[in-house]
């Protein structure tokens, strides 16, 4: 039996410049062959990684406080600059890297003083709290996917013939690189990049799908419904992305939370949910939902970076 191919590197059909690799007893080199087929293809849209994770310490204060410049809303944490704006996901640490929380994102009716919203621009993310300023000791934390936030739709339909994969030289570095649409493989800078074999690739740890009933049996219970998971141990307490959607009563339906910053609530505006994610010990942790009602239903999932979570 002759072997498959599983790996190529060239160019797929006229004008179509990629490196895949396939899925066993799949050619790679078959520009027919399903996505479902393929382990990976820089054509993917996803194919980038993270471009950075950053964070600025917010320092807590009471609510009769008067709070300083550094408590007040908002704040603006700066990262290397793109030449597109990234998709980003914000969350809180706990100083000591101990927990993540997040805060709904705000909207006309958003429940509690504590919500959090936020802009996002090809050099910086822009946060600010409902309230006009900041009262949690945490860090505010951003992690910059090499992901564009707006120009995805052109993967995959590329106007611009250029060369856009490249295995060999490439100035002083050897290696392999795809170029985004539009750009030049050869002459483009990383940023303008989805693969490039030299970045330093932050990896998925592990990920957990599954669904848990809620606990609270009215509106003011304040129970928290909790979720249990493992990891590959690393040395080190991981950033862990939370999305979910929920079935409720009362007419509720499913509704689709993400990314998981919004506060989940199943029993009406005046009682906000919350959620946070503790790490009991090396290799385990817990989310726990505040005010889940207990004829609701959450499906979630949970990804695990190798990346540590930030402290400071």
């Amino acid at each position: 039996m002759a072997n498959i191919p599983r790996l190529f590197a060239g160019q797929l059909s006229p004008g179509d410049f990629r490196a895949r690799i396939s899925k066993p007893d799949q050619d790679a080199s078959d520009p027919n062959l399903g996505r479902e087929h393929i382990d990976f293809d820089t054509a993917w849209p996803f194919a980038g990684n993270i471009h950075a994770v950053v964070k600025q310490r917010i320092n807590g204060i009471n609510a009769n406080q008067t709070p300083d410049a550094a408590n007040l809303s908002p704040r603006t944490i700066y990262f290397s600059a793109l030449p597109y704006v990234p998709c980003v996901k914000i969350f809180l640490s706990a100083p000591d890297g101990s927990s993540i929380t997040w805060r709904e994102d705000v909207g006309p009716n958003a429940p509690g003083a504590g919500s959090l919203t936020y802009e996002a621009f090809n050099d910086r993310v822009v946060i600010y709290s409902q309230s006009g300023q900041f009262r949690f000791n945490n860090l505010v934390c951003a992690v910059v996917f090499k992901i564009p936030a707006r120009d995805l739709g052109i993967v995959g339909n590329d106007p611009h013939p250029l060369a856009r994969m490249l295995m060999g030289k490439r100035g002083d570095d050897y290696g392999l690189y795809a170029s985004r649409p539009g750009f030049d493989v050869r002459t483009c800078s990383k940023a303008q990049m989805i693969f490039s074999s030299d970045d330093e690739f932050t990896v998925i740890n592990g990920t957990d799908s599954n669904s848990v009933k809620g606990t609270a049996k009215t509106a003011t219970d304040n129970t928290f419904t909790t979720i249990h998971f493992s990891y590959d141990w690393k040395g080190y307490i991981p950033i862990v992305l939370f999305f979910c959607t929920f079935d409720g009563s009362a007419g509720l339906g499913r509704n689709y939370v993400l990314p998981a910053d919004r506060e989940i609530n199943t029993w009406g505006g005046a009682y906000p949910a919350s959620g946070f994610i503790t790490f009991p010990s090396p290799g385990v942790g817990m989310v726990s939902l505040r005010r889940i009602g207990e004829l609701s239903t959450i499906y979630y999932s949970l990804i695990v970076l190798d990346e540590p979570l930030p402290t400071g």
